[in-house]
């Protein structure tokens, strides 16, 4: 039976590691693709796709279609519009007035805002590939999606603290191990801007950037989380020796009571035999 039980904690324990490594890497991702992290790093990347797509020099293509659009401008107010890259884009009449910068920055801002927000029906990795540009992946919806990964992980988690709690014979490791497990699964994710460098494209490094720019976030969120759970391990360990060493006094002190009972009785038949008047015998 005691074996049992210790291979059922081995195996239990390797599971928790493995799942909080997971959780880790879904609460990254989660964090990382806030709508304001994702802007800022993506922009630059969707202008090269889209040149690389059209096959043209964007600035020079957007010089050459200027007067046009102008001119629909007058007949439409609303503004330009035009569809590239599977996204319609709409250009205000005013940002045409302010020139080929002004022009393509709005219309990334277009298309980072449309896909981001944009309701994806099919499966998420049915999506990776019927999407021509996957943007999904940088998408509110990608980041629901790992949200709810995060949220599996963590309460398998839970539950697989739950399960050494009832393994383990020693109370206090329930937390100890779980922490200390958190900590060292944390420890990656302090180093993953090294391993990503390691890549020749810069394209492909510019791309991981986006998707792993909080690690050190989640890094900071795991090694203190885990740091108080070893805390509270080693809470509950004091815990639990000072109750066994009040325990052992509380035996000592009702010893010595009982002796002490023990030994009053004692001097109370002593004296009461001291106390008893002796008879003599008569003589005939």
């Amino acid at each position: 039976m005691g074996f049992i039980r210790g291979a059922l904690g081995v195996f239990v324990t390797i599971l928790l590691f493995i799942i909080f490594l997971l959780g880790c890497s879904f609460l990254t991702l989660t964090l990382s693709l806030q709508y304001e992290n994702v802007y800022d790093k993506i922009a630059p990347l969707i202008q090269g796709t889209l040149e690389e797509e059209i096959g043209v020099d964007i600035p020079a293509e957007i010089e050459k279609e200027l007067e046009n659009m102008n001119i629909q401008c007058e007949d439409y107010p609303e503004g330009y519009v035009f569809s590239e890259g599977g996204f319609e884009i709409t250009l205000s009449c005013e940002t045409l007035t302010q020139g080929t910068d002004a022009i393509i920055a709005s219309g990334v801002d277009s298309i980072i805002e449309t896909a981001y927000y944009k309701d994806y029906t099919c499966d998420f990795w049915k999506c990776l590939g019927e999407e021509e540009i996957p943007l999904f992946l940088v998408s509110e919806y990608a980041r629901d999606y790992w949200k709810a990964k995060f949220y599996w992980a963590l309460t398998v988690a839970l539950v697989l603290i739950g399960c050494l709690f009832l393994l383990y014979k020693k109370k206090q490791n329930s937390f100890l191990i779980p922490g200390i497990l958190l900590i060292v699964a944390a420890i990656p994710f302090l180093k993953i801007g090294t391993f990503m460098s390691f890549s020749g494209d810069k394209i492909v490094f510019e791309l991981l950037s986006i998707f792993f720019s909080k690690a050190r976030v989640v890094f900071n969120i795991a090694f203190f989380t885990g740091l108080g759970l070893v805390i509270i391990g080693f809470v509950v360990k004091l815990f639990l020796v000072g109750f066994k060493i009040s325990k052992l006094f509380q035996r000592g002190e009702s010893t010595k009571e009982v002796k002490e009972q023990i030994k009053k009785q004692v001097k109370e038949q002593v004296k009461a035999i001291k106390d008893k008047p002796v008879q003599k015998s008569k003589k005939k």
